[in-house]
């Protein structure tokens, strides 16, 4: 398991480096000067010029990027264009908000998506097979803002005062209205990812009901409860696992639009709200510190592969992987 833990920390290291190039390198080139929006459109030149030299931005951009790497090895992400903070309280004030959003969002996917699945699985090619095929498709080709646009719209239009459909309330001051406040995020989030769970929880589940040792548990009279939720289901889950680990990311990473739609000031928000005034410190931290949590759930996904299935373990201890 050592060696496993190892050669998957190994691998991220080439994946963040890699990111950290694209991300720095397409910031800078993208239209608008910090430094002209800091001081305004009618600073002097002089004004300007001392603007840039304080932000760094003569610096060529080689020079500019391996100043930044440093300082973010050290843990350093520097400080913020605007409120002159840095950049690391920034994230930490925005941080448990887009949390709290995205493990919403994830035990919604897997209340509702797992579940689902196996009843489309155990009754295949009947009905209910049929209409949670027909809903599962219908959630996956529905980006998540369109079901947030959706939900503001009945939840402020057509049916007002039953769920909070704008702002937040902080887990510290009442914990009933913050999960209320996070509701209709989470499920705009989740819902198009809740159809590819089920969808593929189904497939998966069809595959294991196929093997012999499924028919062998059932001719030796193994009850069909315990064939289905003990042994079928956690070697089905194995690629669910896998998707659901991706998703945690792309959770990070959708609550972009959901935040702003929303008016949830988290972290998705809080990276549209700096690229806007082109923060580039804050805009890179936030980047990357969400590219930092999806690598790092990824590896904690392909570590419970090894939990899951000890053939894995085996074949990294024997060296075969």
């Amino acid at each position: 398991m050592l060696k496993m833990t190892a050669a998957r920390l190994g691998s991220a290291v080439p994946v963040l480096l890699l990111i950290s190039v694209v991300a720095f390198t397409l910031l800078r080139l993208a239209p608008g000067d910090p430094a002209l929006l800091s001081v305004g459109m009618e600073a002097p030149p002089e004004a300007l010029a001392k603007a840039r030299a304080d932000m760094r931005l003569d610096d060529p951009m080689w020079v500019q990027y391996f100043s930044w790497l440093a300082d973010m090895v050290r843990g350093d992400l520097g400080t913020s264009y605007s409120d002159k903070a840095p950049v690391t309280d920034a994230i930490g004030d925005r941080l448990p908000i887009t949390v709290q959003l995205a493990v919403m969002a994830l035990l919604f996917i897997g209340i509702v998506g797992i579940p689902l699945g196996v009843i489309s699985a155990l009754r295949a090619n009947k009905l209910t097979d049929q209409l949670i095929r027909i809903a599962s498709l219908g959630g996956i080709s529905v980006p998540n803002f369109v079901v947030a646009l959706f939900l503001v719209l009945i939840f402020g239009w057509w049916f007002p005062g039953i769920m909070p459909y704008q702002g937040f309330t902080p887990i510290g001051e009442d914990v009933v209205e913050s999960l209320r406040s996070t509701l209709l995020p989470a499920v705009a989030l989740a819902a198009p990812q809740v159809g590819l769970v089920a969808r593929l929880t189904r497939s998966s589940m069809l595959e294991v009901l196929s093997q012999d040792y499924v028919s062998a548990a059932r001719a030796m009279g193994v009850r069909e409860r315990v064939i289905i939720w003990k042994d079928t289901l956690r070697n089905a889950l194995l690629p669910v696992i896998t998707v659901l680990g991706v998703q945690t990311g792309f959770l990070l990473g959708g609550s972009v639009v959901v935040e702003t739609v929303f008016g949830i000031p988290g972290l998705g928000r809080l990276l549209v709200e700096s690229f806007a005034i082109r923060d580039y410190p804050v805009t890179i931290g936030v980047m990357m510190f969400i590219a930092v949590v999806f690598v790092f759930v990824n590896i904690v996904v392909d570590l419970l592969y090894g939990v899951i299935n000890p053939r894995i373990r085996v074949g990294y201890a024997s060296g075969k992987e």
